[in-house]
């Protein structure tokens, strides 16, 4: 019968194999932009995959209220299990975004299969920048490095500056190319979800510094939202 740290570590194994789930599923969404194209493979993939990240929530979320339950942790483990029940729920809602965009782009191939040089790769580059903010975020979750998480802290405010710059292209784009504006307004719509996938990146940021630091980076947050009011 497994004791209490033995739990914490199965489920922290359970829950950085749903980060590199997502991640394979950020890196399908990639590929699919730089080739301009979505191939069978990879949207049969990005389904497989999104299921099999359902499942594991199911499980991880499942077997963290067990270990609460049973063993009644305190202080830093409590938080841990707290933070993996969020944690898990939101990876879930990340691979929705992900395989909602595939989806989007194999429909907007369908209908102009050049949309994407219109933006001169500027998704992929916008798309790149994000995949290196997560994959930042799984390297410090299984190293605990917490230098590193305090620089990802304000990356959101860096993917934020890019949406605005990749939007503004694409209004351009649309005075350009009239005809293509249900396309365009498509991408636009893209991009927005990108932009929610990187704020839950933050989210899962701030709660990981919650765990390693006790600090609450978020309620601080809203403090400093309430004094400039």
């Amino acid at each position: 019968m497994r004791n209490l740290q033995e739990s914490l570590n199965g489920l922290n194994e359970h829950y950085l194999e749903m980060l590199k789930h997502l991640s394979r599923m950020l890196e399908i969404n990639i590929e699919a932009v730089k080739d301009g194209k979505v191939s069978p493979k990879l949207y049969g993939e990005c389904f497989v995959i999104e299921d099999v990240i359902n499942a594991f929530e199911v499980k991880v979320k499942e077997d963290s209220i067990n270990c609460i339950a049973r063993f009644q942790p305190a202080a830093k483990n409590l938080r841990a299990l707290i933070m993996i029940i969020d944690g898990v729920r939101l990876i879930e809602r990340m691979a929705d975004i992900l395989k909602s965009n595939f989806k989007v782009m194999k429909e907007i191939e369908l209908i102009n299969p050049e949309i994407n040089t219109r933006l001169e790769g500027a998704m992929y580059n916008y798309l790149m920048r994000i995949k290196s903010t997560f994959d930042s975020y799984i390297v410090s979750f299984s190293t605990s490095d917490e230098e590193l998480l305090y620089t990802l802290v304000t990356a959101d405010e860096d993917i934020n500056s890019e949406t605005k710059a990749i939007v503004d292209k694409i209004a351009e784009c649309i005075k350009r190319n009239p005809a293509e504006t249900n396309e365009l307004l498509q991408v636009v719509s893209l991009v927005k979800k990108y932009e929610r996938f990187s704020d839950h990146i933050i989210h899962l940021v701030v709660d990981l510094v919650y765990i390693l630091k006790g600090e609450n980076l978020r309620k601080k947050e809203l403090l400093d939202e309430k004094k400039d009011i």
